[in-house]
């Protein structure tokens, strides 16, 4: 029996924009579908207005054309491609001739755009895999305007449910990460198990899910392990160490407690479960909670339908109301809208979950109502940092109290080692990482592949037994 067949779209060298094509007799999978943070364009969010996004319209042609996305244009939505030039295509590749299967499927391991940014220009005939709480964000990022919509067939999947493809199976297995549903992947097509685990980290909420995960592939004796590497340096020893997700929320308890004036949280909606603990926080501090309405889209769509995480959480009782100004043509929200002029006059009252480009709003929150010169301004792992120009502009201009309350969502490269060592498999792959060399594998041996190659899982099990073997 023969074993699979790896392809390198995307992650290779770079931070974020995996791409790894699976294939074995006639049937295929490929996960994650993101654009690379560093390639020419960057997938727009609304979080940001620097970056060089794609036109409007055109976001797929730019992204195949770039070479940012998968060549195979059965991938796609024929409606985003009319026209386009597939030799041109083609020869961003180098004419390299890539692997064809009569069945594709495609794996989405998480909510963040430089791994499902393609996923909106889907072929309508494409079965998309995701777990169920990766499904109810999705939903909610629709909802919120945060992404268009896919034509693709979703399939929203149980923790640890295995899909049968004929030639292999893949096994869904929930990790950590700062995006509310994410995954990671064991595939074993009879001759080898190989592992993906998705961007993951151990300084957050569900620790335990990261052992569970090195458990399992332990267990079925994984012969490649396929990890992230985002935060891997070229001096791997320099990088610090970031509080737990219980310590950042403690701290987050104790501002809120203490401040006397509005408290602005511009933390990433797509973290949900942070964002329900911070809710249910701040309303047991005897705070409200007022939304910007894109944000408060997403929580609402999310939440109806039905993140498993989030059962039973006290967050769902809270009374959320939409910050007027906020509200755009096209979003729906259930709540009761509050004004600028009402939450200026009360804002020691309020934890306001904000987004960077109403930094204007400020002018009146601050400016308006009795209290001045006390409010705080939280980030949260969100985009935009303090020292971003604007942002400081704004906090030194009103005396607002600024606060970095980030874990990350990656491993530290100790964990990443202590991973590999544990899971111990044949040979170790690190992708969407810069510097995937300086990784200390702890004796696993390593390939390292470019981009756009394709290798079978046994050359790269013998490529690791012969260096081993000297």
């Amino acid at each position: 029996m023969q074993g699979g067949q790896l392809t390198f779209f995307g992650g290779v060298g770079k931070s974020g924009g995996v791409q790894v094509f699976y294939g074995k007799e006639g049937q295929a999978v490929l996960f994650d579908f993101g654009v690379e943070h560093s390639s020419l364009l960057f997938p727009k969010q609304l979080t940001l207005y620097e970056p060089v996004g794609a036109t409007p319209g055109r976001e797929l042609r730019q992204f195949l054309l770039g070479g940012m996305t998968a060549p195979l244009l059965e991938l796609y939505d024929p409606e985003h491609i009319q026209g386009l030039n597939v030799a041109k295509v083609r020869q961003v590749w180098g004419e390299r001739e890539f692997p064809q299967y009569e069945r594709i499927s495609l794996f989405i391991g998480h909510m963040h755009t430089d791994h499902m940014a393609v996923l909106p220009y889907a072929h309508p005939d494409l079965p998309v895999y995701m777990s169920f709480d990766s499904h109810s964000l999705f939903r909610g990022m629709v909802a919120g305007g945060h992404c268009p919509d896919t034509k693709a067939r979703i399939n929203a999947c149980d923790d640890l449910s295995v899909i049968h493809f004929g030639a292999f199976t893949m096994q869904i297995v929930e990790m950590d990460h700062n995006a509310t549903g994410v995954a990671g992947i064991i595939i074993d097509d009879g001759v080898h198990r190989i592992a993906y685990t998705g961007d993951w980290r151990r300084q957050g909420k569900h620790p335990e899910r990261i052992d569970r995960f090195i458990q399992l592939c332990h267990d079925k004796k994984i012969d490649l392990l396929i990890t992230e590497g985002t935060r891997l340096t070229a001096d791997p020893s320099t990088v610090t160490y970031q509080m737990t997700e219980n310590e950042l929320l403690s701290r987050y308890s104790d501002i809120v407690c203490e401040a006397e004036g509005l408290v602005y949280l511009q933390m990433s909606p797509r973290d949900l479960e942070r964002m329900a603990n911070m809710i249910a926080i701040a309303v047991q501090k005897g705070k409200k909670i007022a939304m910007e309405a894109s944000h408060a889209a997403i929580w609402h769509a999310a939440n109806r339908e039905g993140l498993r995480i989030l059962e039973g959480h006290p967050a769902h009782a809270a009374t959320i109301q939409v910050v007027d100004a906020t509200m755009t043509a096209g979003l729906s929200v259930p709540y009761e809208p509050i004004s600028l002029e009402e939450l200026a006059e009360r804002k020691g009252e309020y934890v306001y979950f904000f987004k960077f480009p109403d930094l204007a709003q400020m002018i009146e929150l601050e400016l308006l109502g009795d209290i001045q010169g006390q409010s705080h301004y939280i980030q949260s792992d969100y985009s935009v940092k303090l020292d971003h120009a604007d942002v400081a502009k704004y906090l030194n201009k009103f005396g607002i109290t600024g606060h970095t309350l980030c874990n990350g969502g990656h491993a530290h490269p100790e964990a990443l080692s202590d991973m590999i060592e544990k899971i111990a498999p044949k040979a170790v792959i690190t992708l969407h990482s810069r510097f995937p060399e300086s990784q200390n594998t702890r004796g696993v041996k390593a390939y390292f592949p470019k981009k756009g190659e394709t290798v079978s899982v046994s050359s790269v099990i013998q490529a690791a037994d012969r260096e081993e073997n000297g």
